[in-house]
């Protein structure tokens, strides 16, 4: 929402849930804004992973600053118990 709405220019975020990054990805998309995985590639939204800012030029730059983690997907199948 702080992207949307011009008081940031970026945010990313790793380990959050679907639900959680939905509604506020299409708020950027609305508002101009790009969305993209952290490591620059397509948004997946499963993946837990999400990058937002007001231009896909800052979006490059910050992806060049962090480093990524890969947090289980939220469609991956459960896990096996023992």
């Amino acid at each position: 929402v702080l992207v949307a709405s011009g008081c940031v220019e970026a945010y990313y975020e790793m380990g959050m849930h679907v639900w959680d990054i939905a509604a506020g990805s299409l708020l950027v998309l609305e508002a101009g804004g790009v969305v993209m995985d952290v490591d620059g590639g397509d948004a997946d939204l499963m993946s837990r992973r999400i990058m937002a800012a007001n231009n896909r030029s800052v979006a490059l730059q910050l992806v060049q600053q962090i480093a990524p983690y890969r947090p289980v997907r939220d469609d991956a199948p459960p896990a096996a118990s023992d």
